[in-house]
């Protein structure tokens, strides 16, 4: 049996990440939230249980569905586990005081409940440097930061990044979420490149406005004004992107240059501006800015948003889709809420 380590309630600046792999369908989700609301009901009984126990027995996806409810109750949770060896490896970091540690394992071990285990140390290592980021950001909010060269940086939502300047380079390292950067001339002769270091690569600024996110498996750069030059970290080709162009890249690959604008960076101010984008993929937009679910039935993920929407109240967001598309908002949890068709039943 895995010790376990009894924990604080995990820090309010990030939230759960949630799992990419082994993703259950939107209808097993939908299942396992209904019987984790009929579970904690005070008129649950044994007959309850046997039948919850009966369908999480009859299929994997049922078993991956209920442990994705469990990984997001248990953000609103006041203790957490985690594998004794991950507690290991952050307690004996160097330069954490015992109570940072405690906090940093509480985060962790969050972490690891909703994605299924963390794969290596490099991940521990990303989510610690995170965790210690010189600027960070909670979930739903948005922050703007003057850098030392004059430079403008704003952090998106749960994002984490460091700044650090010396004689020879103008550096911003991203851990996690997105950043926008308007560069600053710099002030110093000669002038230092000013440069944004990910997991996948670095890219160096060339007078200009760009925007960084991070990704799964590497991360996506708008271009909003200037250039900016990729350099992957591992074998792939450096790039030259230009204003108006977005490209996604790994440590081994810059992919081709789409189509972009300046609504890539509306969240800077506290807007998503939609134009002709999917519901799914809106969806799934707004559920970075609040905590908990938030998910789109299959059968309206295909119709189309424009407009502008405040973030300032995602409830409001939701319920302004109910009063223009023909869908209907369900709250089968106050933190698991989906998106669905009007006709659907209410629960």
């Amino acid at each position: 049996m895995q010790d376990r380590l009894r924990l604080q309630r995990p820090p309010e600046h990030f939230p759960l990440p949630s799992p990419e792999q082994g993703r259950p369908s939107f209808a097993d989700l939908q299942q396992a939230a209904e019987w984790f609301a009929v579970l904690r009901a005070d008129e649950a009984g044994e007959a309850e249980r046997s039948h919850w126990r009966q369908w999480l027995e009859q299929d994997e996806r049922h078993r991956a569905a209920w442990q994705r409810v469990e990984a997001v109750n248990a953000e609103f949770a006041e203790f957490g586990a985690m594998p004794s060896a991950l507690a290991q490896h952050a307690l004996n970091r160097n330069g954490l005081r015992r109570r940072k540690a405690i906090k940093t394992l509480a985060w962790l071990a969050a972490g690891v409940a909703a994605a299924g285990g963390l794969g290596s140390s490099r991940e521990v290592r990303g989510y610690l440097a995170a965790f210690n980021a010189q600027y960070r950001t909670g979930v739903g909010q948005v922050s703007r930061q003057q850098l030392a060269d004059g430079s403008t940086l704003w952090l998106n939502t749960a994002s984490a990044a460091d700044a650090g300047f010396d004689d020879v380079l103008r550096r911003v390292a991203l851990h996690r979420g997105e950043i926008m950067i308007q560069t600053a001339r710099d002030n110093r002769q000669p002038s230092r490149p000013l440069v944004v270091d990910v997991a996948a690569g670095r890219m160096q600024a060339l007078g200009t406005r760009f925007v960084v996110r991070l990704e799964d498996r590497g991360a996506v750069l708008t271009v909003l004004e200037g250039k900016v030059k990729v350099t992957p970290s591992g074998q792939g080709t450096p790039q030259l992107v230009a204003a108006g162009a977005r490209v996604r890249f790994d440590e081994n690959h810059v992919g081709a240059p789409e189509a972009a604008d300046d609504s890539a960076a509306a969240w800077s101010r506290r807007l998503l501006m939609p134009d002709g984008m999917r519901l799914n993929e809106f969806i799934a937009e707004l559920a970075r800015y609040r905590r908990g679910y938030l998910g789109c039935a299959p059968e309206v993920a295909s119709l189309r948003l424009v407009g502008v929407y405040p973030l300032d109240d995602t409830d409001r967001i939701l319920n302004a889709l109910e009063a223009t598309l023909p869908v209907k908002v369900r709250r089968i949890l106050p933190w698991w809420v989906t998106v669905e068709p009007a006709a659907a039943g209410r629960g």
